[in-house]
């Protein structure tokens, strides 16, 4: 005899929920290292907040205003229809340079190449 065939469910596909996103291209250096960041406390005359606009590798930043309902992805792009036309005022802000990998390598690489020079030479010894 011959069981009953259970009836096969088809289960929903989950489909990822599109999110925009929150970090950006650069327009002077092409590096995707471009935030936004907006600042609600301060306005002007029109009702607009103040937007920042900055990339983290090459300094590059702009203020501008925007609608309070704007989200960074219209504010990213007005920037950058802004900054391509040159209508805004753009400054390239950078960071003090740290000591560079290279710098600290070579002085490392000084003390093991003593290091291997000696032990080289104790084994001449022997």
């Amino acid at each position: 005899m011959a069981r009953r065939r259970r009836k096969y469910k088809k289960q929903p596909l989950l489909r990822p929920i599109p999110r925009l996103p929150s970090v950006f291209e650069c327009p002077n250096c092409g590096v995707q290292m471009v935030s936004v960041k907006k600042i609600k406390e301060e306005r002007n005359e029109l009702g607009q907040i103040k937007a920042v606009v900055r990339c983290g590798k090459c300094g590059l930043y702009g203020e501008l205003w925007v609608p309070e309902i704007f989200q960074s992805v219209d504010i990213y792009h007005r920037f950058l229809d802004m900054y391509l036309e040159g209508e805004l005022e753009v400054e390239l802000i950078k960071k003090p340079e740290k000591i560079s990998t290279e710098e600290s390598n070579a002085s490392s690489g000084e003390s093991l190449g003593e290091y291997w020079e000696s032990g080289e030479r104790a084994k001449e010894e022997t």
